[in-house]
């Protein structure tokens, strides 16, 4: 685990208004970056958490792999390993990395597992806002997505910022169902527009973004001619907690009014 570095709170006080610093949960070594890496350009020093970061005991071979150009699973790791640091460098952010084993590997562990690693996490940097995947279509994804469910519902987590996870936020209608499910469950998700950290939307961060993608070049070459056009496109976030009836069932219409058919500019990765 890469260590992150800490500013002193009080000195930071007297000198400026505290700035937001935020914990990125990325379930794969890559989710961050594909999904968040203009926010990441914009707030150095942000922390990215990746759940499924372990390496099989035993050495495996999958499909996948043998697509990125590995002969194994334990060299897979090692070269993926060095790809997210490198692009964590261009972005400025640092990584903690957890030691749950990708689902091609195996059974994935349960939610409530997953819940309390994240949960430990945010009891250790209580100064960071959590930005979690919504928890589209993958299944890695919605187990992460049922972790920090559940620490909403035990009132661990009272609010957080949720990102639509590039690649599987283009499922026709995934979004806006996984935002209805949300708000059945009575918590409620307000679109953040571009009004929400201008900053990385401008030149800079969409520069970081594109360098920062192609140093996965394993998993680009896994993409091969398929490599998806919505890593290009601008990054989709809410604000996402707990509300009254009335004001989620007027973020639900909007949400589900938007989330799959926002039509925005395309800038190239």
């Amino acid at each position: 685990m890469a260590s992150e570095s800490r500013e002193g709170r009080k000195g930071q006080a007297l000198t400026r208004p505290r700035t937001p610093r935020y914990l990125v949960v990325s379930p794969h070594l890559d989710d961050a970056v594909f999904s968040c890496a203009s926010l990441l350009a914009a707030r150095p020093g942000t922390i990215v958490c990746t759940i499924f970061a372990g390496t099989p005991k035993i050495p495996q071979r999958t499909g996948w792999d043998d697509a990125a150009g590995f002969v194994d699973s334990t060299q897979a790791m090692q070269g993926r390993l060095r790809e997210d640091k490198l692009a964590l460098d261009v972005c400025g952010a640092h990584a903690i990395r957890l030691d749950f084993l990708d689902g091609q590997y195996g059974p994935l562990p349960d939610a409530d597992t997953l819940a309390a690693a994240l949960g430990d996490e945010l009891e250790r940097l209580p100064d960071l806002e959590l930005v979690v995947p919504l928890g589209l279509r993958h299944p890695d994804h919605v187990r992460v997505a049922e972790a920090w469910g559940i620490l909403f519902r035990a009132r661990r987590l009272k609010s957080c910022v949720v990102y639509g996870e590039a690649i599987h936020r283009t499922a026709r209608g995934a979004a806006a169902a996984r935002l209805a499910e949300l708000g059945a469950a009575g918590l409620c998700a307000h679109s953040l527009d571009e009004t929400w950290l201008p900053e990385r939307l401008g030149a800079r961060a969409l520069d970081v973004k594109r360098r920062s993608v192609r140093a996965y070049a394993s998993q680009l070459r896994a993409f091969g001619e398929r490599l998806p056009a919505d890593i290009a496109k601008p990054e989709r976030y809410w604000r996402l907690g707990w509300a009254s009836t009335a004001s989620a069932l007027r973020a639900l219409r909007r949400n589900c009014a938007t989330a799959d058919g926002a039509r925005t500019r395309t800038h190239t990765a």
